[in-house]
């Protein structure tokens, strides 16, 4: 492998095509999603491309390391990466001649090295060439990082794809009736008997149980029906920054 790697003459597009192919014919159902998430490689040096100081999960903290958005294909028959983008920051993508050296010297194409493209763009070009590619499924996923990017939710809308992207609490959002509402705002509207408990999955401990409701708001441009989906803690388990005290973790989904 690390021959073929580091000798052979191989094209990395091709074969990422390739992958998807095989993945979507082994995998495609009737429940089938994509879903964009990023992981990070921590790194000593450099030279690797893209390497740089930055915030990494998969340290939790700002560490030395390759940052990469990886788009996954998953259904009820199972789950694979079909797609991945390498995030180049503003310490290899830029104008100046060392940007242009650096890059050069990684083989990183000059389209690439001009300017930083963010995490919700590399999401969205990865998506582009799966509906180029008429992969089959039913809605895009992503975390708060993406949910809260509005270019990327709007081109989602404008090319009829749907979508279950988390949300920061202060996010505004539209109501039928032309008002504006931020999540945190509708939550504390909702009545309590609204909520309904159900699992999303089983963990090691059983049924991974939360409270849901749901709050209809203004249909989107291409009229999709538009929902704010609230995920609740059933019992108290984050602290609040303000108080000290323990309370129920609220998560909010567009």
């Amino acid at each position: 492998m690390q021959g073929f790697l580091a000798k052979a003459a191989w094209d990395a597009e091709e074969l990422r095509d390739r992958v998807r192919a095989y993945a979507v014919a082994a995998l495609a159902a009737d429940d089938a999603v994509l879903i964009a998430d990023e992981t990070g490689d921590i790194k000593k040096g450099t030279k690797s491309a893209g390497v740089q100081r930055q915030y990494t999960g998969t340290a939790g903290r700002i560490e030395n390391a390759q940052v990469s958005v990886h788009l996954s294909y998953g259904s009820s028959r199972g789950r694979t990466l079909i797609d991945r983008e390498l995030y180049l920051g503003r310490a290899w993508a830029g104008t100046t001649a060392e940007h242009e050296h650096r890059c050069a010297e990684q083989g990183i194409p000059p389209e690439r090295a001009t300017e930083v493209a963010t995490k919700p763009e590399l999401a969205r070009r990865m998506l582009e060439r799966a509906l180029e590619a008429d992969v089959p499924f039913t809605y895009f996923l992503a975390d708060e990082a993406y949910g809260q990017c509005r270019a990327l939710r709007a081109w989602l809308e404008e090319r009829r794809v749907r979508y279950v992207l988390a949300i920061p609490k202060n996010e505004v959002l539209p109501l039928p009736d032309g008002r504006t509402r931020q999540a945190r705002e509708l939550y504390a509207l909702v009545p309590e008997e609204t909520f309904e408990r159900r699992s999303c999955a089983n963990g090691a401990k059983g049924p991974r149980e939360y409270d849901w409701a749901s709050v209809q708001l203004a249909p989107t441009a291409e009229d999709f029906e538009r929902h704010l989906l609230i995920r609740r803690s059933t019992v108290p388990n984050k602290k609040d920054k303000k108080t000290g005290a323990l309370v129920r973790e609220i998560a909010y989904f567009l």
